[in-house]
């Protein structure tokens, strides 16, 4: 067998083994970038210079002649890879600037990048029939890498002022393009390819970008996340911490809001032993605003204790109180004023789904429709009142529309008639069992919307 002269092992590891080295820290730099956009940010940033960077470290490493004799393969083998790898290595390239620069630019980038994906589209499928590249599509290739490259520059230069980020992609371009130029002008020093060591600095560079944007954006969610939580617990603080003992009453409530903070809110004024009024309201949308809504209504109606007897009177007040200050949002509300002593529940509604009560000397449910316009948008609305005798046993249901229209695996609503036949039997349940009973069937849905239910039971 015959050796290989040590100069020329030597030549070949000193004119490898640096390029080897950037194609792995390059490959690496790639799989790690999509990882944490995968695993992490979902940052669109990370996802195009991973790509960029995984593409180019490929190419090196099928250029690389350490890599081929590793393998036992012949350089021509892996050429037409490289040269398809080639072609489809700006396209992320380009994707990274058209996620990065401003809306003005838009349009101009994505013109680069249909011509790149056409080119793409035409030159890899031939290169891999052939075997070998067009000279033409080196050549449309070249023009599209320089004129891009140049228009980025400018692009960079003019929102450098408005986009920090988008400066700091000048001097990784300049200095790649710088790269490019020379070794395109054939300046090799030492005979060396110069163009691996422009590109590691553009992906440095873009991958700074990237991950300086991905880490303000997940400072920006994490502020988002704690200002949720502080909401949640005002919101929680808002509402009742348990509903109000009286005798000849049993109350159970429950709340769950759809998010972090919902737009659903109960509150209850009680009136000495033997009245208690009820108001169950539902806030238009869902988030943080449905949820400011909400916190005003806690003011509102504890405005309302002189009025606390009569429920359309309250909803005239706070339709008083809220009108022109909900933003284009409104609010249902449904009240009843429970009054033990002569045995009455008088009720008004304000465009809410009705109250049902529970006959239980006539075994049957009743629905308590009197309801007028919706809270806010309609200031001179007016409110009507109906009064209903309960006996011992009765029971009053007040919910918000998402218990109704929660969606079962089938795909049908709960609706109001399965309502209805959960409160006729539930002669001798607790209110609490109840409650827990009718959550446990909606549980088994998709959550839709802001979840919450009062039910009173007159002993």
């Amino acid at each position: 067998m015959d050796l290989i002269p040590r100069e020329v092992v030597y030549g070949v590891l000193r004119a490898s083994l640096p390029f080897f080295a950037i194609a792995c820290i390059t490959v690496v730099a790639g799989i790690a970038a999509l990882l944490l956009w995968r695993l992490r940010t979902r940052d669109r940033l990370l996802l195009w210079v991973g790509l960029f960077s995984l593409l180019y470290g490929t190419r090196l490493l099928i250029q690389n002649e350490l890599v081929r004799d590793a393998f036992g393969a012949p350089g021509i083998g892996y050429r037409r890879w490289e040269f398809a790898i080639t072609y489809a290595i700006n396209i992320p390239y380009v994707l990274f600037a058209l996620e990065l620069l401003g809306q003005g630019w838009k349009r101009v980038i994505r013109i680069w990048l249909w011509l790149y994906v056409a080119l793409a589209a035409v030159a890899i499928p031939v290169t891999l029939w052939l075997g070998h590249p067009l000279h033409v599509f080196d050549q449309i290739n070249s023009v599209l890498v320089v004129s891009g490259t140049l228009l980025l520059l400018v692009q960079v230069l003019i929102e450098r002022s408005r986009n920090p980020l988008a400066w700091a992609m000048f001097w990784p371009l300049v200095i790649f393009g710088a790269f490019v130029l020379a070794e395109n002008q054939g300046l090799r020093p030492r005979g060396f390819d110069i163009e691996p060591v422009g590109f590691l600095v553009l992906v440095a560079g873009l991958a700074g970008i990237a991950v300086k944007r991905a880490l303000e954006t997940e400072r920006r969610l994490r502020d988002v996340e704690q200002e949720l939580a502080t909401a949640r617990r005002i919101q929680s603080a808002i509402l009742p911490e348990m509903a109000p003992s009286l005798p000849k009453l049993r109350i159970a409530t429950r709340y769950e809001p759809m998010t972090s903070v919902a737009g659903d809110f109960y509150d209850f004024l009680t009136n000495g032993e033997t009245a208690v009024t009820i108001l169950v309201a539902d806030v238009s949308g869902h988030g943080v605003p449905a949820a400011l809504v909400a916190s005003m209504l806690k003011v509102c109606f504890a405005a309302q204790s002189e009025r606390a007897h009569d429920p359309a009177a309250i909803l005239s007040g706070l339709n008083r109180m809220l009108r022109g200050s909900l933003g284009g949002q409104y609010v249902t509300a449904a009240c009843a004023a429970i009054d033990t002593a002569a045995g009455t529940i008088r009720y008004a509604g304000a465009g809410h789904p009705p109250a049902l009560l529970l006959d239980k000397k006539n075994r049957r449910v009743v629905e308590l429709t009197e309801n007028g316009l919706f809270l806010g948008p309609f200031p001179q609305a007016s409110y009507s009142s109906m009064m209903v005798p309960v006996a011992s046993g009765d029971a009053l249901l007040l919910y918000t529309d998402g218990i109704v229209e929660a969606r079962l695996g089938n795909g049908e609503e709960f609706g109001r008639e399965r309502l209805r036949m959960m409160l006729e039997s539930a002669d001798g349940h607790p209110p609490a069992q109840l409650i827990d009973s009718l959550f446990r069937q909606i549980a088994a849905t998709e959550q839709q919307d802001d979840l919450t239910a009062v039910l009173v039971r007159f002993e």
